[in-house]
This record gives C-alpha cells, sequence and structure tokens, in this order.
C-alpha cells in the first residue's frame, strides 16, 4: 500500500496551528514533542486514515481527505485538542526524520511505527518515495496562487447562495493589496479584513480577523481578487471601483479659503479664530469619510497651537509638507482621478480609530528622526494575532541646556510606565490588555500600568505575518512598483516598514560625502538590496555598534527589519533592527543604540550641532536648491505673503532658471514678481500670490519622495 502523504500536516506551522486553537495549546504540545513523553504508534488505516495511538491512553484519528477540524480525539474535548496538535507536530517532524533517514520497505503491509519520541520515528512504506521526491512534494506548495481555486471549488465548500452574495459585493468594489507566496495574504483596504490562505489548495485552512459567517463572503472575494493580479506579479494591489465616490466640494472651499488666509497673513497674522474654524473643517472631512485629509487638517491645526505656544517641537518645515500634500489629495478627490485608488487617497473604515481589546505583540525595531529642534522615537511592534503592525511614539524637544539628554540612548531609555522604555518596547514580547489604535497606526498605552508587561523574545522572527513579513526582495520590489507617491498613500507610521529574511550582509562602506554606512545585502534567492544607515553624533555609539557587527559577523545576519524604498531599479533599506543568529541562540541589534544601551554620551559627543548634520542633507546642488526652497515657505508660512522678502524670491527665481528647472521656476519667477509689485501697488492684489505659494507648496512636497 502506498501511503498518502498529509502535505497539509507539513503546511501548518506552529503560528498556523495555534490560530487553529490557541497559544498555549501549541506550546504544550511542543513540549511533550520535545520531551519525548508520551511516546506514539502511528498507523495508516485501509482507506488513508491516520491513526496515532499514545502511551497515556489517548488516540487521535484523522480522517483521509478531511482537515484537521474533523481528527477525532479520545480525550472527548471539544475543538482541535492538544492531543491532535501533538499528532500533527509528531508527524512533521518523523518525515523530517524520514527524509534524512530514508530507510527502504520489503513489506506490503500498512505502516507501523513504534517511537521513543518523535525524532526517531521514521514512517515506512512499501513504495517510499525518494527524499527528492519528497521535497518537491513539499516544496510545492510552498508558492502557489489562491486565484487557482475554481469557482466550482467556492461552491462545494460555501454553498451557492453565499457565493451569489460574494459576487454581489465584489462586483461593487474593492480596493485589496495581495501577496503571494507559501502563505499568501489578501488585506482589504476598505474593510477591516485580513485572509491569510496557511495550505496550498486547500480552502479548509483559511485564517482572517473577521466572523466566522463573513469567511464565506471575504474568501471568494479574495480568490477572485488574486486572479486580477497579473500572473507574473508576487504582489500588488488590486482596486475595482463600480460607482464613483461623492465629491465634498463645499468642505475644500471652506479648506481652501482658510488655507488661503495662511498663505496670506502666515501663522502669526491669522486671526485667534483659525485653528477653531480649521478643526470644524476637519470634523465636517471625517464625516464624509475623508479620513487622510482629515489628519492632515488636524495636524496643521496640532504645528499651529505648537507655535502659538512656542513649543520647542513645532517645525516649520512640517507645515509646507503638510500644506502641499492637502493640496495634492484635495485636487485629486475633486477631479475624482481613477489613475489612482480614491480609497487610497481618502481612506478607508480600516482607517479608523479602533480600541484594542488586548493580545500578545512583538517588537521589532527601534526608528529615530532627528531634527534640528527635536528628535522622534518610534518603538515598533507587530500583532500576533491580526499582523498589523502599530509603533509607539515619543517626540523629544533638542535641549540646549542638557547635552546629554539628546543622546538617543538617553531617549530611548525614557520610561513610559511600570519601567518599560522604548527601547525595551522595540525588543521584547509586549502582553496588553487593553490599548487603542489611531488612524496613523499609533498605539496608545494603556494608562493602568497592570495592563502592560514584557518579557524577553527569542527572535523566531519566522513566525511574523505577511504583507509585514515579506519571502524576499523580489515580493518586495514589485510591492512597492505598484504604489503610488506617498502623498497618494495611507499615512500610517508604518508605511513601508517591511521584515525580510538574508542570508549575509557584505561589502560594508562608509561614504563620506553622505555621512552614511552603505552595505549589500542578499537574500536566500541571492536578490540584492543596499542597507543605508546615516551618521549622527547622538548615535554615534549604534553607528560603530552596527558598523562593527556588519564587518566581523555579516555572515550570521538572518533578518533584517526596517524601512524600504526603492531607488531607481533597486530597494534600499533603512534599519530599524537586525537579527544575528550564531548556531545557538539569536540576537537583535537596533542600529541607533549599541549592545548595552547604559552608555551616555560625553560632552564632546554633544558639542556638535544640527547644522552639520542639514548640511549634509543638502550635499548636491539639486538637495541644496530643494532645502533653500522648503526653507523660504517655510518662512513665509509663519508670516505671510504680505512680508516676503522679496530679494531672496528673485534670487531664488534666478537659480532655478540656471539650473533649468522648467516646471519650477515659473511659480517661482511669479511669486517673485509679485512681492516686487507689492511695493509698488498701491491696492495690491494677492490672489496671484497665493496661487503661486500654493503651487510650490506642492511642488516643494512632491520633490521630497
Amino acid at each position: 500500500m502506498t501511503a498518502a502523504r498529509r502535505l497539509d500536516f507539513l503546511a501548518l506551522t506552529p503560528d498556523d496551528l495555534a490560530m487553529l486553537t490557541n497559544r498555549g495549546t501549541v506550546k504544550r504540545a511542543q513540549k511533550e514533542i520535545e520531551d519525548g513523553q508520551p511516546t506514539f504508534e502511528f498507523h495508516e488505516e485501509e482507506g488513508g486514515a491516520f491513526l496515532f495511538r499514545w502511551s497515556d491512553g489517548i488516540t487521535c484519528r484523522f480522517p483521509a481527505g478531511r482537515p484537521v477540524h474533523d481528527a477525532v480525539c479520545s480525550s472527548g474535548l471539544a475543538g482541535i485538542s492538544r492531543h491532535i496538535i501533538r499528532s500533527i507536530l509528531a508527524y512533521q517532524k518523523a518525515e523530517e526524520s524520514r527524509t534524512d533517514q530514508l530507510e527502504p520497505a520489503t513489506s506490503s503491509e500498512a505502516p507501523v511505527v513504534e517511537a521513543s519520541s518523535a525524532s526517531d520515528a521514521v514512517v515506512k512504506t512499501d513504495s517510499d518515495v525518494t527524499p527528492l521526491q519528497m521535497e518537491t512534494l513539499v516544496q510545492s506548495a510552498q508558492s502557489w496562487d489562491p486565484g487557482a481555486i475554481t469557482d466550482d471549488e467556492l461552491v462545494s465548500h460555501f454553498r451557492k447562495p453565499a457565493i451569489v452574495k460574494a459576487r454581489k459585493r465584489f462586483e461593487q468594489g474593492i480596493l485589496v493589496e495581495l501577496t503571494r507566496g507559501s502563505k499568501p495574504v489578501a488585506r482589504f483596504l476598505d474593510e477591516n479584513c485580513t485572509v491569510r490562505f496557511l495550505v496550498a489548495g486547500n480552502l479548509h485552512y483559511i485564517s482572517a480577523d473577521c466572523a466566522e459567517p463573513l469567511l464565506s463572503l471575504w474568501v471568494p472575494i479574495a480568490v477572485w481578487a488574486f486572479r486580477e493580479l497579473p500572473s507574473h506579479r508576487l504582489a500588488g494591489m488590486v482596486s475595482l471601483q463600480s460607482s464613483p465616490f461623492s465629491v465634498p466640494k463645499p468642505e475644500f472651499d471652506k479648506l481652501e479659503s482658510l488655507l488661503g488666509e495662511l498663505y496670506r497673513d502666515g501663522l502669526n497674522g491669522v486671526a485667534e479664530s483659525w485653528s477653531q474654524r480649521l478643526s470644524r473643517v476637519e470634523q465636517m472631512l471625517r464625516d464624509e469619510g475623508l479620513t487622510w485629509p482629515a489628519e492632515l487638517v488636524a495636524e496643521l491645526t496640532h504645528q499651529f497651537e505648537m507655535y502659538r505656544q512656542h513649543d520647542a517641537r513645532f517645525e516649520p518645515r512640517q507645515v509646507v509638507q503638510l500644506v502641499g500634500e492637502l493640496t495634492a489629495r484635495s485636487r485629486a478627490i475633486l477631479n475624482d482621478t481613477r489613475s489612482v485608488p480614491q480609497l487610497l487617497i481618502r481612506g478607508t473604515k480600516s482607517d479608523r480609530p479602533a480600541d484594542i481589546a488586548g493580545g500578545r505583540m512583538i517588537g521589532v525595531g527601534l526608528g529615530v528622526r532627528p531634527g534640528q529642534k527635536h528628535t522622534t522615537i518610534s518603538a515598533y511592534l507587530q500583532d500576533v494575532d491580526s499582523g498589523g503592525v502599530v509603533a509607539v511614539e515619543r517626540t523629544f524637544a533638542s535641549s540646549p541646556q542638557d547635552e546629554s539628554s539628546r543622546s538617543f540612548v538617553s531617549l530611548a531609555s525614557t520610561v513610559l510606565t511600570r519601567g518599560i522604555s522604548l527601547a525595551s518596547l522595540a525588543s521584547s514580547q509586549v502582553l496588553l490588555k487593553s490599548g487603542k489604535r489611531t488612524p496613523s497606526g499609533l498605539l496608545i498605552l494603556p494608562r493602568t500600568s497592570a495592563n502592560l508587561a514584557t518579557h524577553p523574545q527569542a527572535y523566531q522572527w519566522e513566525q511574523l505575518k505577511p504583507p509585514f513579513a515579506a519571502e524576499g526582495f523580489a515580493q518586495l520590489a514589485e510591492r512597492l512598483d505598484t504604489l503610488p507617491p506617498s502623498c497618494f498613500r495611507p499615512r500610517r507610521r508604518t508605511e513601508g516598514l517591511h521584515v525580510v529574511a538574508v542570508s549575509r550582509v557584505d561589502m560594508i562602506e562608509f561614504d563620506p560625502t553622505t555621512q552614511r554606512l552603505a552595505a549589500r545585502v542578499v537574500d536566500s534567492e541571492g536578490e540584492i538590496a543596499t542597507l543605508v544607515h546615516p551618521f549622527h553624533h547622538r548615535g554615534r555609539e549604534g553607528f560603530n555598534h552596527l558598523a562593527d557587527v556588519l564587518q566581523n559577523r555579516g555572515d550570521s545576519v538572518r533578518f533584517i527589519s526596517g524601512h524600504i524604498r526603492s531607488r531607481g531599479r533597486a530597494l534600499e533599506i533603512q534599519p530599524i533592527a537586525i537579527v544575528l543568529d550564531n548556531g545557538q541562540r539569536r540576537i537583535g541589534i537596533n542600529p541607533w543604540l549599541p549592545l548595552n544601551s547604559d552608555i551616555t554620551t560625553n560632552d564632546e559627543q554633544g558639542a556638535d550641532n544640527d547644522s552639520a548634520e542639514a548640511e549634509c542633507e543638502t550635499d548636491s546642488p539639486i538637495k541644496a536648491f530643494l532645502f533653500r526652497l522648503e526653507d523660504l515657505l517655510s518662512e513665509m508660512l509663519l508670516t505671510g505673503v504680505t512680508l516676503a522678502p522679496a530679494p531672496s524670491w528673485t534670487e531664488l527665481a534666478e537659480i532655478a532658471r540656471q539650473m533649468g528647472f522648467v516646471r519650477l521656476s515659473v511659480p517661482i519667477a511669479g511669486l517673485a514678481a509679485e512681492i516686487l509689485a507689492r511695493s509698488n501697488t498701491l491696492r495690491w492684489d494677492s490672489k496671484p500670490a497665493l496661487h503661486h505659494t500654493r503651487e510650490l507648496c506642492l511642488l516643494s512636497r512632491l520633490a521630497s519622495e
């Protein structure tokens, strides 16, 4: 008899099994397998059913061709018991051992195994396949496309009325991000739902963060969405919009009027009621479902309040970026553009504030955004159950009186609650009983410290979920290739953040011109990306430690998480965490911090100023020009065009002309001419100048891509 291979058993990871039961059950089963107690006997019955008899008296039977859910356990426990889980784990370990220690079978009887532990078990049949054939069978389930599932299979699994209902919803329009691979994922952006396909071609093994009755709706839609994705693509976005969205023109007219006051009078000159009127427009936009424009308005209001309160965290350049992005999104919405999905520009139901009931999160890195006046530290975490990534963020004003407090080590060591710091959140397992997630992806921690606890993690990042976890650089490149410019994407802090498994890091160099470390990163498929990390005097120890680790232990790098973007045809990674494996254990390092985070900066390090870093950002004539443009615009948005200096803009217009900026030079020259005419005109009409200012804010934002 030829033993049937249960590829579904082999495809189920411990994380998949935890979705079918719970993590505690899986851990208990894993421990029993590791300890080798109890022992078991394995039989394949006539008809292909699998039977496991355990020495503790438990028997587990798996009917042929049926999913794990239909297994029968003699313990009488409801659902998928620990005994069923340990039977699957034992089978996996036996198959792994069999491929290494294959013995020819001589008996024509059904295979029987007596084993003291799963590691000693070898399943034997009268017609064993070779190890190469078994490897081929297993790998065939590692990369697949759910779009290959037929409608007949969907009907047989979910019944025809459910499929008809799903088809109607599909035809109404969807926006979904798709990832093909060993565990394909469909993340619906218009609904708060993610569908994961755990076993190739098997609809019994589906995980989704929606109510079970809704599986019959979202699983067929996910299958049909995969069919819309070109077959040669590993990842991409599918948008189907059947009817136009409403265009709230009155709300945008009010917004444009308020921005006109900002251009004319600046933050220093607008009336005190300006922020209140802006807040009302924000609420109107939210009522219309325009989440991202509303978030931009809220941030602009916050910048205004910080300016009036003389808060050191106020950032004039950020005002330029906010106004430019508001203009871009407003125009795309008013013109009902179809080149970019409207739901990306507007925001979706899943982009609204949400309460978190609790769960377990894994720290995946620490990010640092240094500025001239303030520094933002972000601890990033992935929810184990949903796969969503959130950030815990704090912004610190620079304090010239206390140079030591400006080191990144000191800032990351800031205690949030119950002795838990940003640095510890970024590198730990976090048990959360409650919290709140904002539309921008920020995690608001509970006020009560008893609702939050951290534990060390083992950096088993194979268990991290896609689309945050990518299978390789090729998959990431295709995903990024389908995305629009950032000013039309979701405004989440975690946008563009991924983790990828790598085989090595080499060719480490320091570029003195750009003041950054660069290295070549190679993934398991031989695809290449570039790791870049900037030098900063407040993170000097972390920079030196990173360079030393990559130089001496580049072959032991196994995972890199970070912000990933396209640079031409290449990928560039700005790391937030790197995981090393020395064969015995794994450790995680943060590029911004030394391994010993108790290090403090000395006076010599603190003596550097941020102006040098600003010069590093302007290491080319083009960057210097754009930096100067943004600088003049930020000054104008503080004082208004009525007080803008004509010589500065006239000089910039000449530079733009000489450098060949055709499109940029027109509004710059127009604004310079209008400012010059201001002093020579009794009744000066500011409208042309306001128009040029709006265009320049937009172009400055687009140039920052």
